[in-house]
């Protein structure tokens, strides 16, 4: 069971695996992990870093997280990937993207 409400998001992201940064672009987010559209394979458990931009946060977010699942959703190739865990201000800013509730384009 799903504990954290996915919403349909569309932001660039990139994925560090093995030292390789590669890019691919968020499908669905939540404050549990995301769904990235990419044709990249990872391993069920690889272990990545994550880099993304909120237009709720001056910083970047990086975070740590692990590959759950690879699926195809409506024909696009993608990973479902864990985050480790969310600082507070991330949590923060998500929420508030998530509500809409910011200043300036996606």
């Amino acid at each position: 069971m799903r504990v954290d409400r996915r919403f349909e998001r569309r932001l660039a992201i990139e994925i560090v695996h093995d030292g390789v940064t590669l890019t691919a672009e968020t499908r669905n987010l939540s404050l549990g992990g995301v769904f990235l559209a990419t044709d990249v394979r990872l391993p069920y458990g690889a272990r990545v870093q994550l880099r993304f931009r909120l237009p709720t946060l001056s910083r970047p977010v990086e975070v740590g997280g692990q590959v759950r699942w690879c699926d195809s959703s409506e024909g696009q190739e993608g990973l479902g990937v864990r985050f480790d865990g969310l600082r507070a201000r991330e949590v923060w800013g998500l929420n508030k993207f998530f509500a809409g509730d910011y200043a300036g384009p996606i």
